[in-house]
């Protein structure tokens, strides 16, 4: 924890305003009657601010404060007739809270917000049972007096229902308030935050979940607790009235009224709870009536909370007074402009034991085999790279040495640095020396992009702010450390996600497709801090689809296909083993079966369309023209942009740049990658879905059902009726693509058929695709394998980096060259590069 001037300024507040309003008090200026009221706020602020805390910083609700409300104030009862000292009432009253709250936190950590809600009001019910029955305690529907409590540190001597009580209320709500601000600027908060937001992300930088859901409920079911010691304090007698399920339900009213997570809507809650009664008389209605208006109004119109609202004025005029930077302060170092063109890496040297080693590593979910006996090594001098088509297998390899395999079985051996690695948890990974990034850079969306770097470090010194702020300054994201993540272009978050991997110096960096979705720029420099880091001693595994850039990086590639290892070389031979290009390309089939025929009328047309999302460029000037009877193939890796571009043909996507024209009433409908069933639904029900959709019923209904399930194998016809999760992967493919069909569409649009399959399944799904267009039935397909589209398509566009590299016919002898080299690179080597990337409209 760091202190300076504001922070402390802002923690004194409280302690400050709770010595002035004690100090009324003291001087009569708040009449006997109302500082009953006033110490009741206070008592009520504390639990409001315990489960305000709870929601805003861990993300848990609980129905279960009142549980552990009662608690506290029934120990003060039963300490109060055996002469317990007021210490060890409020030591058993928080230990005893503490420890429940660390179990019920514990054990919700594996829930949905529903799911805990329910657990913590299961707590509360079996608490008031408990309370009710137990009459030799808690004295039943009776209820028990709290007598007094005598300090043995020389507090003086506490009378139940006394003014003591009320002024020790008063003090101790200050002093909790007083600590909360720090704690708001502390690493627990932010490692709190980092394990609501994210999970797994929060796992591959050491913070375990379940551990920070059961200290936050620990912390704040203690100070409830202590809360409870202090009502019976100030009243004088305990029954089970006030901790109703009811009081549970206005918590949490109070809390968004307030503003969930704030110290000063605490304050506000807390004196809502307690004048709350006065109000309903006023008015003349029940009170659950006026909470419940009140919570509604709140919900519609304020939905951040009374104090959060009013504070935002305040906050933008603060943002816009120029701040003085201080002379003392350090300046930190002009970053370095040097983006000079990277040279090929130089060859690792050293023939030491491997930093990591895997022999024999699979990865199974049930009876499919992500990863299949793979084994590898890296040196700490070493960057490899690895490679292979969507699904081959990569991302659960790194998930595999990041510990992030969820309910996968993993099997085989790894070592990391001579320590068994497979065994080790995820969060202990991190301190063995591992970071990882993710291919859509997973941040912690609820902190800043300092805090999502400190978050890290479980205690936040001075040194350590200082050097989160270099290592920002050097990746370029000093000017935007006070900015949330969402507020960033995904090229900047992608920086932030490596300045997190990178935060605690790691011998091994685990990079997920990092090139993906930056400009060449970006990449570049990307490519840069990659070298840099090698060359300071971190090993690196990065995998990606940008093959240039990954090549320029990489000492060594290894080449992946269906989870099994097919290829290992330098990057300049890697490409040139047949499997390797096998996996990539495909194997060339016969074309044969397709129809010789291509139409003339363009059914749709897209002239210099381009898309972005976030700032993460998918598309750029794309030409095309999809011909009626045609079958259009688009080739390309994963993230080239292929189903970007499947949307915005369909119509269901709307170009950022660019005009899409269709000729005429056009209908068209699309297969999407993944299939996108409905799995709960039966294989009829989901034809009929999307029927309905099309506004198609009745006789016409019957007519498309008969037509469509026509064209499906007869195993599926036979088992219309059976639940859509239990057929296999090509089985859900046709009757993705039988879905599509039934709408009659003009052009039926086909994303990554393949993905997934195996290769008998493939020819028979794609053999089902030339019959169609046997039928007459325009056709676009988006393909990962360049070798399947040139064997079953009239056009192939090939698209790199949403661009289209090379479009061309398959029957052109030189196109085959010009397309290949456009799948890897962009940039066709063959000398006829520049016929091959004429229009559509120019291929005859």
């Amino acid at each position: 924890m760091v202190f300076n001037r504001s922070l402390l300024a802002k923690a004194a507040l409280g302690p400050a305003a709770g010595a002035v309003l004690m100090a009324f008090m003291a001087a009569g200026a708040i009449p006997a009657y109302q500082m009953y009221s006033v110490a009741l706020a206070a008592v009520y602020t504390i639990v409001v601010l315990s489960v305000g805390l709870l929601a805003g910083w861990s993300g848990i609700w609980s129905v279960g404060h009142p549980a552990f409300f009662a608690i506290g104030a029934y120990f003060a009862a039963y300490g109060s007739s055996h002469q317990w000292p007021l210490e060890a009432v409020i030591l058993g009253a928080v230990a005893t809270g503490a420890a429940l709250g660390a179990f019920l936190g514990y054990a919700g950590a594996r829930f949905s917000v529903l799911y805990i809600a329910l657990l913590t009001l299961a707590f509360t019910t079996v608490t008031l049972e408990l309370v009710n029955r137990w009459s030799s305690v808690t004295g039943g529907d009776q209820g028990v007096p709290v007598v007094q409590l005598r300090s043995v540190l020389g507090l003086g001597t506490f009378l139940g229902g006394g003014t003591e009580p009320q002024y020790l209320a008063v003090g101790a709500a200050a002093v909790i308030l007083a600590l909360a601000v720090p704690a708001g600027a502390s690493g627990l908060r932010m490692r709190l935050v980092a394990a609501k937001s994210h999970p797994m992300a929060a796992r591959t930088v050491g913070i375990a979940p379940e551990a920070q859901s059961s200290l936050s409920f620990a912390v704040s079911a203690a100070c409830t607790s202590f809360a409870g010691v202090l009502l019976g304090l100030i009243t004088g007698f305990v029954s089970p009235d006030p901790f109703s399920l009811a009081f549970g339900i206005s918590l949490i009213a109070a809390c968004v009224l307030g503003g969930v997570g704030t110290v000063l809507g605490a304050v506000a809650g807390g004196v809502y709870l307690t004048w709350s009664p006065s109000l309903s008389s006023t008015v003349g209605l029940a009170q659950p009536v006026v909470q419940g208006i009140v919570l509604i109004g709140i919900l519609l119109f304020l939905p951040g909370g009374v104090v959060p609202f009013l504070a935002a004025p305040a906050r933008k005029l603060l943002q816009r007074m120029p701040r003085r930077r201080d002379a003392r302060q350090p300046q930190p170092p002009e970053p370095s402009t040097d983006l000079s063109p990277l040279q090929p890496p130089s060859k690792a040297e050293g023939d030491g034991a491997p930093l990591l080693h895997l022999e024999h590593v699979s990865v199974s979910y049930g009876g499919l085999k992500a990863l299949e006996e793979a084994s590898l090594s890296v040196r700490q001098d070493e960057v490899l790279a690895v490679i292979g088509p969507n699904g081959a297998g990569k991302t659960t390899l790194l998930n595999a040495l990041s510990g992030l395999t969820g309910n996968g079985r993993v099997s085989g051996t790894a070592e990391f640095a001579g320590r068994p690695l497979l065994t080790a948890r995820a969060t202990a990974r991190r301190r063995l020396g591992i970071g990882r990034t993710f291919q859509h850079a997973e941040l912690f969306s609820e902190l800043t992009v300092a805090e999502n770097v400190l978050c890290t470090r479980r205690w936040i010194t001075a040194r350590d702010r200082a050097l989160v702020a270099r290592l920002l300054h050097s990746v370029g994201l000093a000017d935007v450390a006070d900015r949330r993540p969402a507020e960033l272009p995904f090229g900047l978050q992608k920086r932030l996600d490596l300045a997190r991997a990178i935060a605690e110096q790691p011998r091994l960096l685990i990079l997920d497709e990092p090139f993906g979705g930056l400009d060449a720029g970006e990449r570049a420099l990307l490519a840069q801090h990659i070298r840099r880091l090698n060359a300071d001693g971190t090993a690196v595994v990065v995998i990606d689809h940008v093959l240039d850039d990954l090549f320029s990086v990489a000492h060594r590639v290894l080449a992946f296909d269906f989870g099994r290892t097919i290829g290992d070389g330098t990057p300049d031979t890697v490409l040139q083993d047949p499997k390797v290009r096998s996996s990539y390309l495909g194997t060339v089939g016969n074309r044969a079966g397709l129809p010789e025929r291509v139409g003339e009328r363009s059914m749709i047309r897209l002239r210099g369309v381009g898309h972005s999302y976030g700032g993460v460029v998918a598309l750029r000037d794309i030409d095309l023209d999809v011909r009626q009877g045609t079958v259009l193939g688009v080739a390309g890796a994963n993230g080239a942009g292929k189903s970007t571009l499947a949307g915005i043909l369909h119509g269901s996507l709307r170009p950022a740049r660019g005009d899409r024209e269709s000729g005429g009433a056009v209908r068209t409908s699309l297969a999407p990658e993944g299939r996108a069933l409905f799995k709960t639904l039966t294989l009829r029900e989901n034809l009929e879905v999307a029927a309905y959709a099309a506004g198609i019923t009745g006789a016409a209904l019957r007519e498309r059902m008969e037509e469509t399930t026509e064209w499906l194998p007869v195993r599926l016809r036979d088992r219309l009726s059976a639940s859509t999760a239990g057929l296999s992967g090509g089985e859900q493919q046709m009757l993705a693509i039988a879905r599509a069909l039934i709408v009659r569409p003009d052009v039926l649009i086909v994303d990554e058929p393949a993905l997934g399959l195996a290769p008998v399944l493939v020819d028979e799904v794609y053999d089902r695709l030339v019959r169609l267009a046997h039928d007459g039935l325009t056709v676009v397909l988006l393909e990962q394998l360049l070798s399947r589209a040139m064997s079953v398509c009239h056009e192939v566009a090939v698209l790199h980096e949403g661009v289209v590299a090379a479009h061309g016919r398959p029957g052109d002898p030189a196109f085959a060259a010009v397309a290949e080299s456009a799948y890897f690179s962009g940039a066709p080597t063959a000398p006829e590069a520049a016929v091959p990337t004429t229009r559509t409209s120019q291929v005859n």
